[in-house]
Formats: structure tokens, C-alpha cells, sequence
């Protein structure tokens, strides 16, 4: 909270936090914000919030957010941020969880979903509750209490809790203390050179630890401007005004933007799409083999001038200097993609009991396929078993109220991530699961499914893949198709429910599947496969808020339909056998 204050109070009138508002864009100076910042933390200290009581605080992202967060800091309390797409019970239980005394809401409906909880007294909304407190002049003696509490605050107590989104359905309380958020706001800093002259466009929900340390901290700290987007559905008018140099995303942002480029391509005359081709092919070589020289860099140049320097403007605003990917594996084709087109994404990893990221790709250092090497301060390890450890500065207090499961993540002075992985002999650190995720066959065989997932949504007809087969005979997949590709590229429409039974759209799934399996081994091959008509979606608790699947509620959801897929499968290899022997 110190690092806001002061940073604040050096830069006075310099713009900081822009949002959109009565169409058009606003801006608060950094000693607008910190006034404002100061007035919620004397509120909240009139409304009785104490030192270390917890604050709940749900909403879309919006710049009362952040001065929300800070003011509740500010008033030496910890703030507990939460999804606003999480469903009523678990908001509230959450809540119930960490005894928040007040919470925060951008709406009303959103307010509801905290009702309940024991100790909450009172929940205020961002509309005009919310700015009475920017409008509420503080008192002399709250200000020195104010000053009081910040000046008895320590690096190692507790910032905020936040609530992990839990693919496996299972949310957990993280602890990250002050220290937590700026060290590692430090750590980054020194890797991406970011300074006071980036401005980031801030789209991922702020309770997500990415957004919220590797964004918005990592710009207080530099002493950059952060602009609010207004949402995924207006990202790209956004990207076009605001022209940012930097930008956080999760896969998924990236593969859609992959895809709708490669549909407007298709849908152009052939002697473009031929043009296109070619240039995509040069920019590959060169982001491959960048130092070599001759031919190659000539033909990229001739690329960049010609089609991909006009593509590289109307995806980034013309000034980007790099996109962050995390959050979950991207692939490497649209990894590939963007740097082929000349726009650097840098694929990192992290957890949110590692206060964000851990390791990154860098502007300078970067390998196709990697989560880059650690990040400065930070220390890996591999266990026998392939399980990534890791020490340093962002490592969690702990989980809270969880003490058994806090003496087994943080074992031996490093923190147990779950994450299965290698490293490289140049330190490069390459994903390969998590463990939890491992499928154990019946025959005892393990088989690390998200390697193969992403190399089925690699395919344009395939939205979702997510494999099946722990304690089964052999492995199968639940597939989601992407039904507009499926339509450009195969001229198939029609009702989703009827199309997952076409045998011409089966076809097309089983020839993906058929060139998966050619190079895996027997037990890993993909033996049959289910077909889902519509994707999975945050709204039916499927998806996290950072768009992964929650795998344990798909598996539960679609048991029916993963039962009748092997009953189907034992079916035709039975009859098979039964032909043979005939």
C-alpha cells in the first residue's frame, strides 16, 4: 500500500487510471486517485473496519475497483476479491470463509450474492454509496489514524485472500502478505524493463492474481498509465483507441484472435490468401532463426512492408511492444502465429500461491514452447516424481484456515506446485501437466492428457478438447466444436444437437484424431470420442474465470454421456472381434 501512497504522492498530476464513461474516456491523476483512494479508507474505518478485519469485494472490473482495493489496504484491513461470476452459494461462502465485516459491490444483484454471510454488517455499491464516500471530506483524526495504522503495517502481514477459481472445483483461500505483492512487482519489473512511459489495457478480471499483481501493481510500481478495458466484447475497438504497449491475456483471448484472422483470410480472393500464406511463411523463418541473414531477412522485410506490418496494426494499435500469455498453456501454433506476424507474446507460468507469475519468456530471452526461465529472486526445482518446486519472493503465507493442506504445499522451504514439468538446459521450463490432471488407466498406464488437449484445439473445428479414461480401459475425449469453422471450412450447418450425430461431422473429428494418434503410443490413443453441442461456459460453473475447464464438474455433468461413449466403444470392438473370428 506504501508503493501506491508514495508513488501517488510523487507524481501528483501525471494522468493514471482511465475508464470509459459516458462514451467517452476518462482520466484520474494519481493525486485524484490517492484522495479518493484515502477517502474509502476512512469510510471504512468509520463503518468500523479494524486493522486486519477482511473485505469483501466483488464487481466487474471498473476503476473503482482499484481504488477500492487500495482504499481497503490503506485502511490497514485485507481485502478479499472475488469473482463476480461465481455463482450466489459460493460467493457467499467465501465470504462466510474469510469473516468478511463488510463487502463491496458493483451492482445490487451483486451485493446479493454475499447476503447471509455471519459477520458481514454491511455491503456498500459502487454506484451512489460508493461515490459518497469519493465525495466524503475525512476528519483530521481519522487521516492520523490513518497515518498510524500504515506506519504500524509489516511486510509479512497479510494483504489480501484471494480464493482460488479452482479447476478441480475446490476453492482455496491463498494468503499473500504486503511483501508478496511488492517483491514480485519488483521481480517483473526487472525482467520486462517496464517503466513510466507504458500504458497497459487492463482486460482480465482484477480477483485474478494475474491482472491484479502482474497488471495493475506492476504499474504503480513503475509509474505507468493503466487504462480499463470495457470488456472482451469491446477489446478490440479498445486496443484500436488506446494503442497500449502492454497487455495481459489467457490463451484463449489469443486463439480466438488466431482464429478470426485466419477466417477473414479465407474469406478473401485467392491471390490474397496466397499473398498471405507466403508472408506468414517468412515471418515464421525469421521469428524461428531471427540471427540468420541473406535471403530469409530480406524476404521478411518484404513481408512486413506488404501485408504483415498492416495486420500487426490493426491487432495491437501500432505501438505494442509485447503481449503476457498465462493462466493456462498456450499453444504453440498461435504462440508461433503472433511472433510470425512480428507481435512478441511471452508465455509465462504462475499460480496464484506464488502471488502470480514465476517464470516468463522475456523480450530477450525467449523459447518457442516454454514458460520461459524463472523470474529474478526465484529458484526451481524439479522432484523425482516431476513436480515443480519453487522458492522466492511470491511464495503464500499459506491457505487460510487449512493448516494440513499449507504443511503439505509448503514442504522443505519450498512451495509444492502440483504442476508437472522439465527444465531445459538452458533453464527454459516446460509444462507437461498437472498432477492431479494425470489419467491413470485400468491398466495402470498414465497418460498426461492437457499435452494432447491442446494439440486437438490446435484443429480450427475443435473449441473444447478435454480427454477421459482414469480407472477406465482406454482413453476417449468429450469434444466441443467450433461450429462457425466447421461451417466456413465444410460448408456444414444446421442444429448442434442434430450435428454431433452427422456421420459427416464425425468424420471430420475422428480424421483429427486419427493424425493425434499416429505418434502416441498405444495406451495414450484416443479410442472414441463424444461429441458436445454447445461449449462450456462460466454461466453452467464449467469454465473458471479465466476460462479453464473445471474438469471434475464436466466429468460429473456429462457422466451420462461418458458412459454411453464406452459403452459404444466396448460395443463396436466387440463386434469387430466378432467379424475377425468370423
Amino acid at each position: 500500500m506504501e508503493t501506491f501512497l508514495s508513488q501517488a504522492e510523487s507524481l501528483g498530476e501525471r494522468p493514471f487510471l482511465y475508464f470509459h464513461q459516458d462514451g467517452d474516456w476518462r482520466c484520474l491523476s494519481w493525486a485524484e486517485a490517492r484522495e479518493r483512494v484515502l477517502r474509502v479508507a476512512a469510510a471504512l474505518m468509520a463503518e468500523g473496519v479494524g486493522p486486519g478485519d477482511r473485505v469483501a469485494l466483488i464487481s466487474e472490473n471498473r476503476f473503482e475497483w482499484i481504488l477500492a482495493d487500495f482504499g481497503i489496504q490503506a485502511a490497514a484491513a485485507v481485502s478479499v476479491p472475488i469473482f463476480p461470476s461465481l455463482l450466489p452459494a459460493t460467493v457467499r461462502a467465501i465470504v462466510e470463509d474469510c469473516s468478511a465485516v463488510v463487502g463491496l459491490a458493483g451492482t445490487e444483484e451483486l451485493a446479493c450474492k454475499m447476503l447471509g454471510a455471519p459477520a458481514l454488517r454491511r455491503v456498500v455499491t459502487f454506484g451512489p454509496d460508493l461515490h459518497r464516500w469519493f465525495q466524503r471530506e475525512p476528519a483530521p483524526a481519522e487521516l492520523e489514524e490513518l497515518e498510524r495504522r500504515a506506519a504500524r503495517l509489516d511486510r509479512d502481514d497479510l494483504a489480501t485472500i484471494v480464493y482460488t477459481s479452482g479447476t478441480t472445483g475446490e476453492s482455496k483461500g491463498v494468503l499473500l502478505a504486503h511483501r508478496n505483492m511488492v517483491d514480485m512487482a519488483a521481480s517483473d519489473l526487472r525482467a520486462f524493463g517496464i517503466g513510466p512511459e507504458d500504458v497497459l489495457l487492463s482486460a482480465l478480471p482484477y480477483a485474478h492474481v494475474l491482472e491484479r499483481v502482474s497488471g495493475v501493481f506492476n504499474v504503480v510500481t513503475a509509474g505507468a498509465q493503466l487504462w480499463v478495458s470495457r470488456g472482451l466484447d469491446r477489446l478490440a475497438e479498445d486496443v484500436a483507441e488506446v494503442r497500449p504497449t502492454i497487455m495481459i491475456g489467457v490463451p484463449r483471448i489469443f486463439e480466438k484472435v488466431h482464429d478470426r484472422v485466419l477466417e477473414q483470410v479465407a474469406a478473401q480472393p485467392r491471390l490474397r490468401r496466397v499473398l498471405f500464406a507466403w508472408a506468414l511463411r517468412a515471418g515464421r523463418r525469421h521469428a524461428r532463426a531471427p540471427e540468420a541473414g541473406g535471403v530469409g531477412r530480406r524476404q521478411n522485410a518484404l513481408a512486413d512492408r506488404l501485408v504483415l506490418a498492416g495486420v500487426r496494426r490493426r491487432l495491437t494499435g501500432g505501438r505494442l511492444r509485447f503481449f503476457v500469455s498465462g493462466g493456462a498453456p498456450l499453444s504453440e501454433e498461435v504462440e508461433e502465429f503472433f511472433w510470425s506476424l512480428g507481435i512478441q507474446i511471452l508465455q509465462g507460468w504462475g499460480m496464484t500461491e506464488l502471488t502470480s507469475g514465476a517464470t516468463s519468456n522475456t523480450e530477450s530471452e525467449h523459447r518457442f514452447g516454454t514458460v520461459g526461465r524463472p523470474l529474478p529472486d526465484v529458484e526451481l526445482k524439479i522432484a523425482p516424481d516431476g513436480e515443480i518446486l519453487v522458492r522466492g519472493p511470491g511464495v503464500m503465507l499459506g491457505y487460510h484456515r487449512r493448516p494440513r493442506m499449507t504443511d503439505d504445499t509448503l514442504a522443505d522451504g519450498w512451495l509444492h506446485t502440483g504442476d508437472v514439468g522439465m527444465l531445459d538446459r538452458a533453464g527454459y521450463l516446460r509444462i507437461t501437466d498437472r498432477k492431479k490432471d494425470l489419467i491413470k488407466t485400468a491398466g495402470g498406464k498414465y497418460v498426461a492428457p492437457l499435452p494432447l488437449e491442446a494439440r486437438l484445439q490446435e484443429e480450427r473445428v475443435i473449441e473444447w478438447a478435454l480427454l477421459v479414461g482414469d480407472e477406465r480401459p482406454f482413453v476417449t475425449a468429450l469434444i466441443v466444436p467450433d461450429w462457425a469453422a466447421l461451417r466456413t471450412l465444410h460448408d456444414i450447418d444446421g442444429d448442434p444437437n442434430a450435428l454431433v450425430r452427422d456421420s459427416r461431422v464425425r468424420g471430420i473429428f475422428q480424421a483429427a484424431l486419427d493424425t493425434l494418434n499416429r505418434n502416441l503410443a498405444g495406451f495414450e490413443s484416443v479410442r472414441a470420442f463424444a461429441l458436445l453441442p454447445y461449449p462450456f461456459s462460466e454461466e453452467n460453473d464449467e469454465l473458471t474465470p479465466t476460462l479453464k475447464p473445471k474438469r471434475r464438474v464436466i466429468m460429473r455433468r456429462y457422466a451420462e454421456v461418458i458412459d454411453a461413449m464406452y459403452e459404444a466403444a466396448h460395443g463396436a470392438h466387440a463386434a469387430h472381434m466378432v467379424h475377425t473370428e468370423a
